[in-house]
């Protein structure tokens, strides 16, 4: 387990960072925008996710499959193949932004800002070639240089958000531009450390067909995946207000920090995985401890940030109060994703990856229906409850079809029960402005986690106490 925990540390510094650091930039930068500027901020968002979850046209994929079958020296090769067709289609992207800009502009934002397609262009091209950025570093297992890049990327938006509010004008205009620099700083780093892979060298169009013919299934389940996980948006823009977008988006702000411990598990978890399974195809005791470490962790931490969810939210101005009660559903959502991950890694394994699509899209189809019916009854609060909802429905279905596939046998009591007294604590919270009641309920779901998983708690305690010393060597 110590040779996972260090790799874990390395590829998750950096997302530590982050969270750390959105604690202090949602309150900081919600002083200086209103609740509806930082709602145009979220479909600024909304459309970056949009083109993001297709201009890769799955090479992105293809880079991590091949990357071993090519020799050092001709990875550049590949780099440039899969990399070229995505900045083949930013630039089409570009242009017809340009040509619409103003049509745009009005659709989403109720009015026409000049600059904000030019951020969304330059912003799309750094983001680009940030993502193949992180990809080198991460296949060449530099876990600390890819958190230092991640920490340069939050930092730089988070300084340079604060810049333009503070220098030029308050607008959600100040986010897009600091997201942009931070994309532009991480880029520089990472060159910086890995300039080899960034001369450019000629390739094969046979090569960029044969990335294109690996990445481009992963397209269809990207973009469902997308429409999955942004439906509460787009129903909050059609059925409420920015206003309300606004609050939900710094909701969830705040309950990323669970993303943290996706995030960085993320990076790690199939490399492992998938060594394993070479390893020892017989091995399933891996993949169960797995599991149970993460739920473990998992519900901890969801427990406490729903419990003490008013405090925190004490953090942000008065017009953002309101967010603490869209955030306790929105809680299971990286939870269930992260579960999600380990559980379903069969799908991977078997090879019958078509089953992601498939689930996806019914958890999309689900997610449509009930933002559809709670927004307009609930806005904001309607939203969360949906989209929690069905990232849990989502976990069940995919979890079922992995075992199906490749039958490993995860305990599905405890974190059925888990789920269940959640639900109930998050229930509590969207309903009740009592702190007290609150505070306790969290307190309570915490309790009865360290009591189920009590030798996954006693294995962390072990660990944290002998990577600083306080347990010998033989104890372990």
């Amino acid at each position: 387990m110590r040779k996972y925990f260090k790799s874990y540390i390395s590829f998750s510094l950096g997302v530590w960072f982050r969270a750390g650091l959105s604690f202090i930039s949602v309150p900081v930068i919600s002083y200086l925008i209103v609740p509806e500027e930082f709602g145009k901020s979220a479909m600024f968002a909304m459309v970056f996710g949009i083109i993001s979850s297709f201009m890769f046209l799955g090479t992105n994929q293809s880079f991590l499959r091949f990357f071993n079958e090519y020799k050092e020296n001709e990875r550049k090769r590949l780099f440039w193949a899969c990399l070229s067709p995505s900045l083949l289609i930013v630039t089409l992207v570009t242009i017809v932004m340009l040509v619409l800009g103003d049509h745009l502009s009005i659709m989403l934002y109720k009015k026409v800002y000049p600059k904000v397609n030019l951020y969304m262009s330059i912003t799309l091209y750094l983001a680009a070639f940030q993502h193949f950025n992180q990809l080198v570093i991460r296949m060449r297992k530099k876990g600390f240089l890819y958190s230092l890049v991640e920490s340069v990327n939050v930092a730089g938006s988070f300084v340079f958000s604060l810049i333009y509010a503070l220098m030029i004008e308050r607008s959600f205009l100040a986010i897009v531009f600091g997201n942009m620099m931070g994309y532009a700083l991480a880029l520089a780093t990472g060159i910086y450390v890995g300039w080899e892979y960034w001369k450019p060298v000629r390739f094969n169009l046979s090569e960029v067909k044969s990335v294109l013919s690996y990445g481009i299934p992963f397209v269809p389940n990207d973009l469902i995946r997308w429409v999955f996980t942004s439906v509460d948006r787009i129903s909050l823009r059609l059925y409420s207000t920015l206003g309300e977008i606004g609050l939900y988006s710094a909701a969830a702000k705040i309950v990323s920090v669970m993303h943290l411990v996706e995030t960085g598990f993320t990076a790690l978890w199939y490399p492992v995985a998938f060594e394993r399974y070479e390893k020892n195809t017989e091995d399933r005791l891996f993949y169960i401890k797995a599991f149970e470490m993460v739920s473990f962790l998992l519900f901890a931490f969801g427990f406490l940030i729903v419990g003490f969810k008013d405090i925190i939210f004490l953090l942000l101005p008065r017009t953002y109060m309101a967010s603490a009660q869209i955030a306790p559903f929105l809680i299971l959502v990286p939870i269930m994703s992260t579960l999600t991950l380990v559980s379903t890694v069969g799908i991977n394994l078997s090879k019958k990856t078509h089953w992601h699509m498939v689930v996806s899209a019914i958890a999309a189809f689900m997610n449509y229906i009930g933002n559809s019916i709670l927004v307009p009854l609930y806005s904001a609060r309607g939203a969360a409850i949906s989209t929690g909802m069905c990232f849990v429905i989502y976990f069940y279905i995919k979890t079922y079809i992995a075992e199906k596939l490749f039958p490993v046998g995860y305990g599905q009591k405890k974190v059925g029960l888990e789920t269940i007294l959640l639900m109930g604590v998050a229930t509590v919270g969207t309903l009740s402005t009592n702190v007290i009641l609150n505070i306790l309920g969290g307190l309570i779901g915490f309790t009865v986690t360290l009591v189920l998983y009590k030798e996954q708690f006693k294995r962390v305690v072990k660990e944290i106490f002998s990577s600083v010393g306080l347990v010998s060597r033989k104890e372990k």
